[in-house]
C-alpha cells in the first residue's frame, strides 16, 4: 500500500458504527521490521528531575486542591505538558487509589487514548 491509496483511504467520512475507513488496509511493515525511536534529551537527568521539568508540575497543589473541593476539574494544558501521565500519579501518590480505588484519565480522541494505553 502506498501512502497515496492510504491517505485517500483515511479521508472517507466515517459513519460511527461502520467499520472504520483504513482497518482493512495492508501496512508497508510487516512484523519486525518497524523501529523505536525513542529521544529524550533530559535521559541524563534523573525521573524525579525530569518530572519536576515538566510544565504541569508547577500546578501540581493547586490541581490536588481543587480536586479535593470540586466534584469535576477539566484540566487543559498543551500537549506534552504532563497532563496525562502526572496527574494519575500525583493522585496516586496523594493516596487517591488506597482501597482500590481507581483513577481514570478521559482523552478526547480516540488515538490518544489508545496511545496512552500502550
Amino acid at each position: 500500500v502506498t501512502s497515496d491509496s492510504w491517505w485517500k483511504t483515511m479521508k472517507k467520512f466515517w459513519k460511527p458504527g461502520s467499520v472504520a475507513p483504513g482497518v482493512d488496509v495492508e501496512r508497508d511493515a510487516k512484523d519486525g521490521d518497524a523501529a523505536l525511536i525513542i529521544n529524550n534529551p533530559r535521559r541524563n537527568l534523573s525521573l524525579k528531575q525530569q518530572r519536576i521539568l515538566l510544565p504541569i508540575y508547577g500546578s501540581r497543589r493547586q490541581i490536588l486542591w481543587a480536586l479535593e473541593k470540586y466534584r469535576t476539574v477539566i484540566i487543559v494544558g498543551e500537549t506534552g505538558s504532563g497532563k496525562t501521565t502526572q496527574i494519575p500519579q500525583y493522585l496516586h501518590e496523594a493516596g487517591w487509589t488506597a482501597g482500590n480505588r481507581s483513577v481514570v484519565c478521559t482523552q478526547p480522541r480516540r488515538i490518544a487514548a489508545t496511545t496512552v494505553a500502550a
